[in-house]
């Protein structure tokens, strides 16, 4: 299981982003139903798009993850718990609720991240010499 944070997401839907685009879709295509995007994401990316005058893209990857492209999933309480414990912790790290609800799914589940965010998803960590088993490093991202 993948857990999806934003940027993927948004890479996939603008085409504006030129080789990350292909990129993003191409991985995304590749994992289907193996990715499940939290609740939190899904409501990130939802505001996003809207904000920047893409409520058709919104739509239509709504659709999308009704139909089953990728899974849309609540976080447990224990996950929610957990996201809260690591805000808490890590306050002015700049990580909001959708990166932490990620790591907290990631961590619950032994899943993998995807994200382009890796500033925060290096801040943050459970304990001492943890680090979130990422899909893509920063280093095979190209640019947009």
């Amino acid at each position: 299981m993948i857990v999806a944070d934003t940027g993927p997401l948004v890479s996939a839907i603008n085409r504006g982003e030129g080789r990350r685009h292909l990129f993003a879709t191409k991985l995304l295509s590749a994992l289907g139903r193996d990715v499940l995007v939290p609740w939190t994401v899904f409501t990130e990316l939802d505001l996003l798009l809207r904000a920047r005058g893409h409520s058709h893209e919104a739509i239509v990857f709504s659709r999308a993850l009704l139909d089953g492209v990728h899974r849309l999933e609540a976080p447990t309480d224990d996950e929610l718990a957990l996201a809260i414990d690591l805000a808490d912790r890590y306050e002015g790290s700049g990580a909001d609720l959708p990166d932490l609800t990620v790591m907290a799914i990631a961590a619950q589940r032994s899943a993998s991240i995807l994200t382009w965010d890796f500033r925060h998803f290096r801040s943050v960590v459970l304990r001492r010499g943890h680090h979130w088993d990422l899909v893509v490093r920063e280093s095979e991202l190209p640019e947009p």
